[in-house]
Protein backbone atom coordinates (compact mmCIF):
# COMPACT_ATOMS: atom_id res chain seq x y z
CA UNK A 1 0.00 0.00 0.00
CA UNK A 2 3.16 2.47 1.29
CA UNK A 3 4.79 1.35 -2.49
CA UNK A 4 1.75 1.96 -4.18
CA UNK A 5 0.57 5.47 -2.95
CA UNK A 6 3.58 6.82 -3.26
CA UNK A 7 3.79 5.64 -6.72
CA UNK A 8 -0.02 7.59 -7.65
CA UNK A 9 1.57 10.64 -5.68
CA UNK A 10 4.23 11.15 -7.97
CA UNK A 11 1.78 10.14 -10.90
CA UNK A 12 -0.84 12.37 -9.97
CA UNK A 13 1.38 15.25 -9.51
CA UNK A 14 3.11 14.61 -13.28
CA UNK A 15 -0.59 14.69 -14.73
CA UNK A 16 -0.97 17.81 -12.73
CA UNK A 17 1.95 19.95 -13.90
CA UNK A 18 1.17 18.30 -17.55
CA UNK A 19 -1.44 20.20 -17.28
CA UNK A 20 -0.78 23.07 -16.47
CA UNK A 21 -0.87 23.43 -12.22
CA UNK A 22 1.57 25.72 -10.58
CA UNK A 23 4.25 24.29 -7.88
CA UNK A 24 3.14 26.53 -5.18
CA UNK A 25 -0.18 26.46 -4.88
CA UNK A 26 -0.35 22.34 -6.00
CA UNK A 27 1.91 22.44 -2.96
CA UNK A 28 -0.17 24.03 -0.57
CA UNK A 29 -3.54 22.48 -1.80
CA UNK A 30 -1.60 18.77 -1.56
CA UNK A 31 -0.56 19.62 2.04
CA UNK A 32 -3.76 21.07 3.14
CA UNK A 33 -5.78 18.03 2.01
CA UNK A 34 -3.31 15.47 3.41
CA UNK A 35 -3.67 17.12 6.77
CA UNK A 36 -7.41 16.93 6.12
CA UNK A 37 -6.91 13.41 5.80
CA UNK A 38 -4.78 12.55 8.57
CA UNK A 39 -7.44 14.56 10.77
CA UNK A 40 -10.08 12.34 9.52
CA UNK A 41 -7.90 8.97 9.66
CA UNK A 42 -5.49 9.04 12.94
CA UNK A 43 -6.12 11.90 14.86
CA UNK A 44 -8.83 10.86 17.07
CA UNK A 45 -6.17 7.69 17.90
CA UNK A 46 -3.32 9.89 19.07
CA UNK A 47 -4.76 13.24 19.49
CA UNK A 48 -4.04 12.44 23.78
CA UNK A 49 -1.10 11.31 23.28
CA UNK A 50 -0.13 14.32 20.91
CA UNK A 51 -1.58 17.06 23.77
CA UNK A 52 0.34 15.24 26.23
CA UNK A 53 3.67 15.31 24.29
CA UNK A 54 3.23 18.90 23.48
CA UNK A 55 2.30 19.66 27.12
CA UNK A 56 4.60 17.17 29.15
CA UNK A 57 7.72 16.78 26.50
CA UNK A 58 7.80 20.43 24.83
CA UNK A 59 11.10 19.86 23.73
CA UNK A 60 11.04 16.25 22.18
CA UNK A 61 7.93 18.01 20.52
CA UNK A 62 9.39 20.54 18.96
CA UNK A 63 12.46 19.14 17.95
CA UNK A 64 9.99 16.18 16.08
CA UNK A 65 8.61 19.19 14.78
CA UNK A 66 11.32 20.47 12.89
CA UNK A 67 12.60 17.64 11.71
CA UNK A 68 9.11 17.06 10.16
CA UNK A 69 9.35 19.74 8.58
CA UNK A 70 12.62 19.55 7.25
CA UNK A 71 11.40 15.96 5.69
CA UNK A 72 7.86 16.36 4.95
CA UNK A 73 7.81 20.12 4.21
CA UNK A 74 10.75 21.20 2.43
CA UNK A 75 11.39 17.01 1.41
CA UNK A 76 8.11 17.20 -0.81
CA UNK A 77 8.51 20.97 -1.55
CA UNK A 78 11.25 19.78 -3.69
CA UNK A 79 10.19 16.83 -4.64
CA UNK A 80 7.00 18.43 -6.38
CA UNK A 81 9.18 20.97 -8.23
CA UNK A 82 11.75 18.39 -9.43
CA UNK A 83 8.67 16.28 -10.48
CA UNK A 84 7.47 19.15 -12.77
CA UNK A 85 10.66 19.55 -14.30
CA UNK A 86 11.66 16.23 -15.23
CA UNK A 87 10.16 13.09 -16.65
CA UNK A 88 7.60 10.37 -14.01
CA UNK A 89 9.79 8.07 -14.85
CA UNK A 90 12.82 9.68 -13.68
CA UNK A 91 11.11 11.01 -10.22
CA UNK A 92 10.03 7.55 -9.97
CA UNK A 93 13.73 5.70 -9.64
CA UNK A 94 15.32 9.26 -8.32
CA UNK A 95 13.45 8.85 -5.34
CA UNK A 96 15.32 5.84 -4.12
CA UNK A 97 18.21 7.58 -3.72
CA UNK A 98 17.22 8.19 -0.23
CA UNK A 99 19.03 4.89 0.45
CA UNK A 100 22.23 6.50 -0.36
CA UNK A 101 21.34 9.55 1.57
CA UNK A 102 20.36 7.51 4.63
CA UNK A 103 22.81 5.84 5.03
CA UNK A 104 25.51 8.43 4.93
CA UNK A 105 23.31 10.48 7.56
CA UNK A 106 22.86 7.36 9.96
CA UNK A 107 26.83 6.80 9.77
CA UNK A 108 27.18 10.43 10.40
CA UNK A 109 24.75 11.06 13.44
CA UNK A 110 23.46 7.54 14.73
CA UNK A 111 27.11 6.23 14.85
CA UNK A 112 25.51 2.99 12.38
CA UNK A 113 28.15 1.15 10.93
CA UNK A 114 29.76 1.82 7.55
CA UNK A 115 30.39 -1.27 6.23
CA UNK A 116 32.27 -2.41 2.58
CA UNK A 117 29.25 -3.59 1.56
CA UNK A 118 27.33 -0.33 2.14
CA UNK A 119 30.14 1.76 0.62
CA UNK A 120 29.56 -0.79 -2.52
CA UNK A 121 25.59 -0.56 -2.58
CA UNK A 122 26.10 3.32 -2.78
CA UNK A 123 28.62 3.29 -5.18
CA UNK A 124 26.16 1.10 -7.71
CA UNK A 125 23.33 3.16 -6.31
CA UNK A 126 25.25 6.53 -7.76
CA UNK A 127 26.57 5.03 -10.99
CA UNK A 128 22.52 4.14 -11.30
CA UNK A 129 21.55 7.34 -10.54
CA UNK A 130 24.13 9.18 -13.02
CA UNK A 131 23.08 6.95 -16.10
CA UNK A 132 19.23 7.69 -15.41
CA UNK A 133 19.46 11.18 -14.93
CA UNK A 134 22.47 12.13 -17.78
CA UNK A 135 21.79 9.04 -20.02
CA UNK A 136 25.63 9.21 -19.55
CA UNK A 137 26.11 11.72 -21.64
CA UNK A 138 27.03 14.63 -19.53
CA UNK A 139 28.28 15.20 -15.75
CA UNK A 140 25.19 17.50 -14.34
CA UNK A 141 21.92 16.17 -14.22
CA UNK A 142 18.71 18.13 -15.21
CA UNK A 143 17.33 20.94 -12.92
CA UNK A 144 14.44 18.89 -12.30
CA UNK A 145 16.82 15.77 -11.05
CA UNK A 146 18.90 18.02 -8.95
CA UNK A 147 15.68 19.56 -7.13
CA UNK A 148 14.49 15.21 -6.36
CA UNK A 149 17.86 14.43 -5.56
CA UNK A 150 18.04 17.46 -3.03
CA UNK A 151 14.24 16.24 -1.60
CA UNK A 152 15.84 12.84 -1.14
CA UNK A 153 18.30 14.60 1.36
CA UNK A 154 15.74 16.14 2.98
CA UNK A 155 13.30 13.15 3.48
CA UNK A 156 16.82 11.01 4.52
CA UNK A 157 18.05 13.74 7.20
CA UNK A 158 14.50 14.34 8.43
CA UNK A 159 13.87 10.38 8.97
CA UNK A 160 17.47 9.94 10.50
CA UNK A 161 16.85 12.72 13.40
CA UNK A 162 12.89 11.17 13.93
CA UNK A 163 14.80 8.23 14.43
CA UNK A 164 17.22 10.04 16.58
CA UNK A 165 14.73 11.78 18.73
CA UNK A 166 12.56 8.72 19.10
CA UNK A 167 15.15 6.62 20.48
CA UNK A 168 13.58 4.56 23.47
CA UNK A 169 10.50 6.85 23.31
CA UNK A 170 7.33 4.87 23.82
CA UNK A 171 5.50 7.43 21.37
CA UNK A 172 2.94 5.93 18.46
CA UNK A 173 4.32 6.14 15.24
CA UNK A 174 0.91 7.82 14.11
CA UNK A 175 1.88 11.16 16.63
CA UNK A 176 4.89 11.63 14.32
CA UNK A 177 2.47 10.90 10.69
CA UNK A 178 0.12 13.86 12.52
CA UNK A 179 3.39 15.96 13.12
CA UNK A 180 4.14 16.17 9.18
CA UNK A 181 1.59 18.47 7.69
CA UNK A 182 1.46 20.57 10.71
CA UNK A 183 5.48 20.96 10.25
CA UNK A 184 4.76 21.69 6.32
CA UNK A 185 3.06 25.10 6.86
CA UNK A 186 5.61 27.22 7.92
CA UNK A 187 7.97 26.28 5.12
CA UNK A 188 5.16 26.94 3.06
CA UNK A 189 4.71 30.60 4.14
CA UNK A 190 8.62 31.20 3.93
CA UNK A 191 8.26 29.48 0.01
CA UNK A 192 4.65 32.01 0.08
CA UNK A 193 6.87 35.34 1.46
CA UNK A 194 9.51 34.67 -1.03
CA UNK A 195 7.16 33.87 -3.73
CA UNK A 196 5.32 37.76 -3.24
CA UNK A 197 8.83 38.95 -3.00
CA UNK A 198 9.96 37.90 -6.24
CA UNK A 199 6.79 38.63 -8.08
CA UNK A 200 6.99 41.83 -6.70
CA UNK A 201 11.06 42.73 -7.43
CA UNK A 202 11.07 40.83 -10.68
CA UNK A 203 7.85 41.81 -12.15
CA UNK A 204 8.10 38.27 -13.80
CA UNK A 205 5.28 35.46 -12.43
CA UNK A 206 7.09 32.78 -12.25
CA UNK A 207 5.18 29.03 -12.80
CA UNK A 208 6.85 27.46 -9.82
CA UNK A 209 6.70 30.25 -7.37
CA UNK A 210 3.74 32.27 -8.23
CA UNK A 211 1.09 30.94 -4.89
CA UNK A 212 -2.11 33.63 -6.34
CA UNK A 213 -3.70 31.71 -9.20
CA UNK A 214 -5.39 28.26 -8.15
CA UNK A 215 -6.58 26.75 -11.79
CA UNK A 216 -8.52 23.39 -11.82
CA UNK A 217 -5.68 20.89 -12.75
CA UNK A 218 -4.59 22.44 -9.05
CA UNK A 219 -7.86 21.56 -7.67
CA UNK A 220 -8.39 18.24 -8.54
CA UNK A 221 -4.74 16.82 -9.20
CA UNK A 222 -3.53 18.36 -5.56
CA UNK A 223 -7.01 16.54 -4.19
CA UNK A 224 -5.65 13.33 -5.15
CA UNK A 225 -2.24 13.76 -4.61
CA UNK A 226 -2.73 15.08 -1.34
CA UNK A 227 -4.97 11.88 -0.46
CA UNK A 228 -2.13 9.50 -1.60
CA UNK A 229 0.45 11.93 0.51
CA UNK A 230 -1.55 11.64 3.38
CA UNK A 231 -2.33 7.49 3.11
CA UNK A 232 2.33 6.75 2.22
CA UNK A 233 2.85 8.60 5.06
CA UNK A 234 -0.09 6.28 6.93
CA UNK A 235 1.31 3.40 5.42
CA UNK A 236 5.01 3.61 5.40
CA UNK A 237 4.67 3.67 9.46
CA UNK A 238 1.99 1.03 9.75
CA UNK A 239 4.20 -1.43 7.41
CA UNK A 240 7.29 -0.79 9.96
CA UNK A 241 5.48 -2.11 12.61
CA UNK A 242 4.74 -5.21 11.05
CA UNK A 243 7.47 -5.64 9.45
CA UNK A 244 11.11 -4.80 8.85
CA UNK A 245 12.90 -2.25 7.57
CA UNK A 246 14.77 -4.20 5.29
CA UNK A 247 11.39 -5.35 3.51
CA UNK A 248 10.20 -2.29 3.59
CA UNK A 249 13.36 -1.17 1.14
CA UNK A 250 12.36 -4.03 -0.68
CA UNK A 251 9.03 -3.55 -1.27
CA UNK A 252 9.63 -0.01 -2.11
CA UNK A 253 11.56 -0.67 -4.86
CA UNK A 254 7.61 -1.51 -6.28
CA UNK A 255 7.16 2.40 -6.15
CA UNK A 256 9.19 3.21 -9.63
CA UNK A 257 8.01 0.04 -11.24
CA UNK A 258 4.37 1.05 -10.85
CA UNK A 259 6.14 5.15 -11.93
CA UNK A 260 7.07 3.87 -14.61
CA UNK A 261 4.11 1.39 -16.59
CA UNK A 262 1.77 4.51 -15.62
CA UNK A 263 3.91 7.09 -17.36
CA UNK A 264 4.55 4.90 -20.53
CA UNK A 265 1.04 3.62 -20.55
CA UNK A 266 -0.68 7.29 -20.18
CA UNK A 267 1.96 9.90 -20.57
CA UNK A 268 3.85 8.35 -23.41
CA UNK A 269 7.15 7.90 -21.61
CA UNK A 270 10.06 5.76 -22.67
CA UNK A 271 13.41 4.80 -21.41
CA UNK A 272 16.67 4.52 -23.03
CA UNK A 273 18.74 1.46 -22.89
CA UNK A 274 21.30 3.71 -20.69
CA UNK A 275 18.69 4.45 -18.24
CA UNK A 276 17.18 1.16 -18.04
CA UNK A 277 20.91 -0.28 -17.05
CA UNK A 278 20.95 2.87 -14.40
CA UNK A 279 16.85 2.02 -13.20
CA UNK A 280 18.30 -1.89 -12.87
CA UNK A 281 21.42 -0.66 -11.06
CA UNK A 282 19.15 1.17 -8.45
CA UNK A 283 16.67 -1.98 -8.05
CA UNK A 284 19.71 -4.19 -7.58
CA UNK A 285 20.67 -1.89 -4.37
CA UNK A 286 17.83 -2.31 -3.20
CA UNK A 287 17.59 -5.98 -3.19
CA UNK A 288 21.21 -6.73 -2.33
CA UNK A 289 19.85 -4.20 1.09
CA UNK A 290 17.29 -7.02 1.66
CA UNK A 291 19.41 -9.49 1.27
CA UNK A 292 21.85 -8.28 4.10
CA UNK A 293 21.87 -7.23 7.37
CA UNK A 294 22.26 -3.45 6.59
CA UNK A 295 18.81 -2.93 7.90
CA UNK A 296 20.20 -3.77 11.41
CA UNK A 297 23.88 -2.72 11.34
Amino acid sequence: MFSTFWALQIFFAKLGFNAGAVVLPFQLLTTTIAFLVLVIVILPKVKSQLSQLFKNQRPLFWNLYWANGIQAGLGTSLALVGIAMTDAINAGFLVKFTTVTTIFFAWIMLKEKLSALKVGTVFFMLIGVYLLTTKGQVLIPRPGDLFLIAACVCWSLGSVLVRKFLKDQPLQPDVVTMQKPLASFPVLLVLVGFSIVYTTTSGIPDNLLSCCSVSSPDLIYATLNGFCLAMAWIFVYRTLKVSSASYLTLMSMLTPVIVTLLAIIFLGESLVWIQVIGAGLIIFSGVVIYFSDMAYT
